[in-house]
């Protein structure tokens, strides 16, 4: 899943798909953007390069969650449009930086994954914190059906 966050200090209109919301109208520090929503709608590749296969497109919304630290509350689904298996897959959870693996949970889904349940578990595979933002994420599937 590759995420690329709009800023309009380098003016990426042309190739960005997720975009923050206004931040929480607070007067005090807020170090790790509690409150802050994204929504996006990100690339699914086979691979980790973003010229790899795609496979669909992973659309939904984060949360900054984290008041004491940075941690980021999931809600998106998966389109699988691409290969032998075609569908959605439902998935939430938290994802915290700091965690090489975190485990989100799947909640569903249609087509070939209908009534799908489980655990994603996700790996942060790049981050470049040059603007515009970038990151990829790698997402492991136990899926039950």
């Amino acid at each position: 899943m590759h995420n690329t966050v709009y800023d309009s200090t380098v003016d990426n209109r042309d190739y960005f798909n997720s975009i923050y919301g206004l931040p929480p109208n607070i007067s005090f520090p807020n170090p790790f953007g509690f409150g802050i929503m994204n929504t996006f709608e990100d690339p699914l590749t086979v691979g980790p390069s973003n010229t790899s296969m795609a496979l669909g497109r992973a659309q939904g919304f984060y949360v900054l969650n984290g008041y004491k630290e940075y941690t980021l509350f999931h809600l998106f689904t998966t389109n699988i449009t691409e290969g032998q298996s075609k569908g959605t897959i439902d998935i939430f959870g938290q994802l915290r930086e700091v965690d090489p693996v975190c485990l989100l949970t799947v909640v569903g889904g249609t087509g070939a994954f209908v009534g799908a349940r489980g655990l994603a578990s996700c790996t942060l595979v790049e981050m470049d914190h040059t603007p515009p933002a970038k990151w990829t994420l790698s997402f492991g599937l136990d899926l039950y059906y």
